[in-house]
């Protein structure tokens, strides 16, 4: 299974955190063999968010909350459900 954002996935990703924040800004994308990085500014603290194309999704800043919710955007546009907890 080969999960990615394209442009229109991208756009809608976008759309949907600043519904959310309404400062959220895409500072970079950057496109490799075996993954997407997307780094973004919101409320003033950095979101690198990775999305690897076998699946899974990773947030980082030092907002962790934070991190977790533009996560929890970026699964659900990119139609993939987390686990439910035990």
């Amino acid at each position: 299974m080969r999960v990615a954002f394209d442009e229109r996935k991208l756009v809608n990703f976008v759309r949907r955190c600043r519904e959310r924040w309404e400062d959220f800004e895409v500072e970079k994308v950057v496109i490799k063999r075996s993954k997407q990085v997307i780094v973004a500014r919101v409320q003033g603290y950095r979101v690198k968010l990775v999305v690897h194309l076998d699946g899974r999704v990773q947030a980082f800043s030092r907002a962790r909350g934070l991190a977790y919710a533009v996560k929890r955007v970026a699964m659900r546009v990119l139609g993939l459900e987390e686990p439910a907890p035990p």
